[in-house]
């Protein structure tokens, strides 16, 4: 977790040295930052174990504001009647809306198939990273909103396929 009062040189070490840093750094979010800022950000993440077959929430639940970006494991993701319509794996990110709006519940169900590893971020640190290092928080927009990109752009490809379908041709 990110701490103003680390000596530089022991926290990259101890950065650098963290197994799932390997991995946050494989994230396709990660690619074009900078070590030093995919160091900072690394930090202001908790690392998160959730068991095989833990709900994580349920749809309409108010939201914890808590996002999480999945480094291993399986998520299902299921509507309010329980029918399982995603699978989310290693790279994908959860909970990210309900950390933006926290006025919105949940829109759908989680469940850990496998047991899952992950880097969660709540609201309220997020709140003190960004009051005391306001361009680190900076950072962490950059990288939500980089996140917020990737999910629109696989949804309009979505869209995109199923309008192909239903009209049986290209548009």
């Amino acid at each position: 977790m990110y701490k103003q009062d680390h000596h530089p040189v022991a926290l990259e070490a101890s950065i650098v040295a963290d197994p799932l840093y390997a991995r946050f750094c494989s994230l396709p979010v990660c690619k074009d930052l900078s070590f030093r800022d995919t160091m900072l950000l690394f930090s202001c993440f908790e690392p998160t174990v959730i068991e095989a077959g833990q709900t994580i929430y349920t749809a309409g639940s108010p939201s914890r504001h808590v996002m999480y970006l999945l480094l291993d494991g399986e998520v299902s993701v299921a509507s309010a009647s329980g029918d399982v319509y995603a699978r989310l794996g290693a790279g994908e990110v959860f909970g990210l809306f309900s950390f933006l709006d926290d006025q919105r519940p949940h829109s759908a169900s989680l469940r850990a198939e496998r047991e899952v590893v992950a880097l969660s971020l709540s609201r309220s640190y997020f709140d003190l990273i960004t009051l005391e290092d306001p361009l680190l928080g900076g950072k962490l927009l950059l990288f939500m909103f980089r996140l917020l990109s990737r999910m629109a752009l696989k949804l309009e490809n979505e869209y995109a396929a199923i309008h192909e379908y239903a009209l049986g041709r290209r548009v």
